[in-house]
């Protein structure tokens, strides 16, 4: 074939490709000697461009750069996921299932760890007994959750308060809170058990003041103690009184109030206490004896001690303190209530 000029050969036209076959006139010889005309395949170009030759020589390439996406050949990349630790592994966003590099906030070593922005975890983060810090306002469990460990304990703690705000807040296997030290407790509906060596309350003591609420003629009423320390019933008939069996509590003090309806003074009613299945349990002091109306049988078993019956258009006021299995018992009569 006659030599020609680079300007003379034809072109493969539109419609053709190129091949890694096709082959390229190079010179080949020393830095400014005699040069000889060799062929390379335009494989072997692109191979020198990316990799340098064989003696560590040539390129590769400084700079990469193009009109087109760029894909690593998906059997030559190596996957360093599970190795990235932001210092022996830069990161770059790759398309894991074709190869195809893309650009993004992803581009670029990490300093100082991951980014993780706006992220959504896919399976159980394993933080490996590192810390979380500087944790926003609110932590947000989506569907109720909690705060756990299995081989120590779990501490909250904050130079000013640690505020929680629930209908119930149950700590052990029950709704009950234990507190070694001091204790301070402000609601209008708490309801519960404190124990302790003492207790000491600086400031004013309330306790509601329930209406038992049954009909003034009934005859027999019902006093649930667990209902409040101090109730009040209004009678126009002789009562007997039953404490629900189970209350008072021992060491439980008790103050009721009983008005007698009617409208003329002598129209006294007689009054009755009773615990369980007899009145012997409920004991009064033979001083009671002598206070007006005391109609009501003796109730000890020494014979001594009635209860205080009610004048007509009066109030008395029965007092209960609970202890040793007895109910001990005393009256104010007559208030003009």
């Amino acid at each position: 074939m006659a030599n020609k000029k680079i300007s003379q050969l034809v072109g493969i036209g539109t419609s053709s490709t190129v091949s890694g076959t096709f082959l390229l006139p190079v010179a080949v010889g020393p830095d400014g000697g005699q040069y000889t005309t060799n062929r390379i395949t335009v494989s072997e170009l692109a191979d020198y461009i990316f990799s340098g030759d064989n003696a560590g020589g040539g390129y590769p390439a400084p700079v990469l750069s193009g009109q087109t996406n760029v894909y690593f050949n998906n059997p030559s990349w190596q996957d360093t996921t599970a190795a990235a630790d932001g210092t022996n592994y830069a990161y770059i966003m790759l398309n894991v299932n074709n190869g195809l590099l893309t650009t993004g906030s992803g581009i670029g070593k990490p300093v100082g760890g991951d980014n993780l922005g706006n992220h959504t975890a896919t399976q159980t983060l394993n933080l490996q007994d590192n810390i979380i810090t500087n944790v926003g306002e609110i932590i947000n469990f989506n569907d109720g959750g909690g705060v756990s460990s299995t081989s120590a304990q779990v501490s909250l703690t904050h130079p000013t308060k640690i505020q929680f705000d629930a209908p119930t807040i149950q700590i052990g296997n029950a709704d009950s809170i234990e507190v070694n030290g001091d204790f301070t407790a402000r609601s209008a509906d708490f309801a519960g058990t404190i124990t302790g060596d003492s207790l000491e309350i600086q400031g004013a003591s309330y306790h509601n003041v329930g209406n038992i609420g049954a009909s003034a003629s009934a005859g027999n009423i019902g006093v649930d103690w667990t209902n409040g320390n101090i109730q009040y019933q209004s009678i126009d008939a002789n009562t007997t009184f039953s404490f629900t069996p189970g209350t008072p509590h021992p060491g439980q003090t008790l103050t009721m109030y009983v008005e007698n309806t009617q409208a003329n003074f002598n129209d006294f009613r007689t009054v009755l206490f009773k615990s369980g299945s007899s009145t012997d349990k409920v004991l009064w002091s033979e001083q009671n004896d002598n206070l007006p109306h005391a109609q009501g049988t003796a109730v000890s078993s020494a014979g001594a001690g009635k209860c205080p019956g009610v004048s007509g258009s009066r109030t008395n006021v029965y007092t209960f303190i609970a202890m040793n299995e007895k109910i001990f018992a005393s009256a104010v009569t007559g208030y003009n209530h």
